[in-house]
């Protein structure tokens, strides 16, 4: 079932005009605090060295330690997440910078030298069984794309919506939304409580972007579904 979905879930993001909704600089990834959920287990420091190449020039009357550390923050940055940590959330310490090495032989190209950084980092990895919450940011009429933190992408299928039905927008002011009986309400804008149903990394070439896509699930657990937006258990209508 998981794997029938993350194919109706690619077919989905292939004709979706999804606005793009991880900025560069997003606070959310260095800012835990912004996170409305206890996020202890899937929230590890682990240990990384890796090299940090930079061109000479910008080494010139600058802070080699400043540079560096701008750099891997950059690279961290773009690359966004990785297989085996998850989501990249920030920088806690920079443990040692290595001796440098001129990778150039040729005179003719701009000097580029690398540097084994090793450092701790506070990474996300949402894995099968967890429960996130967050907020609805499109609404289809299979299924609803939420964002919890980083997580740009995750989807909660109608049929993993137990007892939820489709009602499609009478006017151009209204938007279409899950409904139940009981009148609770799954729209954009509502904050959703979900298990995590399946987890798929997608390394993109030169490690550009990287992301984690999501099955969530209502089916089978108590207290998820739609909550206020106070925080409560209580359902939106």
């Amino acid at each position: 079932m998981s794997r029938n979905l993350f194919v109706l879930y690619d077919q989905i993001l292939e004709g979706a005009s999804l606005s793009p909704l991880y900025d560069l600089l997003d606070p959310v990834i260095y800012v835990i605090s912004t996170f409305d959920f206890k996020l202890n287990r899937m929230i590890s420091e682990v240990e990384i060295s890796r090299d940090v190449a930079i061109f000479a020039d910008h080494l010139n009357g600058q802070s080699p330690h400043q540079q560096i550390l701008f750099k891997l923050l950059q690279d961290l940055i773009h690359e966004k997440a990785c297989r085996e940590h998850g989501f990249y959330l920030g920088i806690t310490a920079l443990k040692s910078i290595g001796d440098k090495k001129n990778n150039n032989e040729d005179n003719h190209q701009e000097r580029t030298l690398t540097f084994p950084v090793s450092f701790t980092c506070r990474t996300f990895l949402p894995a099968r069984g967890d429960v996130l919450q967050g907020i609805v940011k499109q609404v289809l009429w299979n299924g609803v794309f939420i964002r919890s933190g980083p997580l740009r992408y995750a989807y909660l299928s109608l049929l993993k919506m137990p007892d939820y039905h489709y009602v499609h927008s009478q006017s151009e002011n209204e938007k279409s939304y899950f409904q139940k009986d009981d009148l609770s309400k799954i729209a954009v804008g509502v904050v959703v409580r979900f298990v995590v149903l399946a987890v798929r990394f997608k390394e993109r070439p030169h490690k550009r972007r990287n992301d984690y896509y999501v099955l969530a699930t209502l089916e089978g657990y108590r207290k998820v579904g739609p909550i206020s937006l106070t925080g409560s258990d209580e359902p939106y209508m």
